[in-house]
């Protein structure tokens, strides 16, 4: 459109279920049967609308959410990288984009949420088992800073306990199980 009221919404909505659940909503690309090698599915590419404007013209955000249950658990969300049946599966990547000419990169935040009558969830950052190879290392790094300010710091701080003892830390290296005699377990290095 160009109106000032801007562009028209597109709203796509399953049924509602009212003695019953509601309808699901299913968004599929389309396969590849073609016997080439190189045939693979298609994308699927969810992107927001670009923003303009000399001052504030934000870009539009995407927003993920499951659904509220009214007297059970709300839906879950799960992103999940494909399956390779006689390869590697694929990768999953969640990241910010970089800073423009005069701004910085966004942030990220990865949380559980709050609760009044019971424990809040747990947050695990678990690389899969390996049978025949090397399970998967994790990684976490303070990027590189140039100013005279130095080097960002880490910081890992276990829980606050207001009505009881405070939460424990455990660092903890790697245990060798191997039948060798000059088997060793992993070190711990603190510098």
């Amino acid at each position: 459109g160009d109106q000032a009221a801007g562009g028209s919404a597109m709203t796509l909505t399953a049924g509602e279920g009212s003695a019953g659940d509601g309808g699901a909503m299913t968004l599929t690309a389309g396969e590849s049967t073609a016997a080439a090698l190189s045939s693979t599915g298609g994308d699927v590419t969810v992107t927001a609308g670009k923003g303009s404007g000399t001052t504030a013209g934000a870009g539009g955000a995407v927003s993920i959410s499951a659904g509220v249950g009214a007297k059970a658990a709300g839906g879950a969300v799960t992103v999940t990288s494909g399956k390779g049946t006689a390869t590697s599966s694929g990768g999953v990547t969640v990241a910010t984009a970089d800073g423009g000419t005069a701004g910085v990169s966004g942030d990220m935040l990865l949380k559980t949420g709050t609760t009044t009558a019971g424990n809040s969830g747990s947050y695990t950052v678990t690389t899969g088992a390996a049978v025949g190879g090397v399970a998967g290392t994790i990684s976490m790094t303070v990027g590189t800073g140039d100013q005279a300010a130095g080097g960002s710091a880490m910081t890992l701080t276990a829980g606050e306990g207001s009505a009881g003892d405070g939460g424990a830390m455990t660092l903890t290296a790697g245990e060798s199980t191997a039948a060798a005699l000059s088997s060793t377990g992993g070190d711990v290095t603190v510098t």
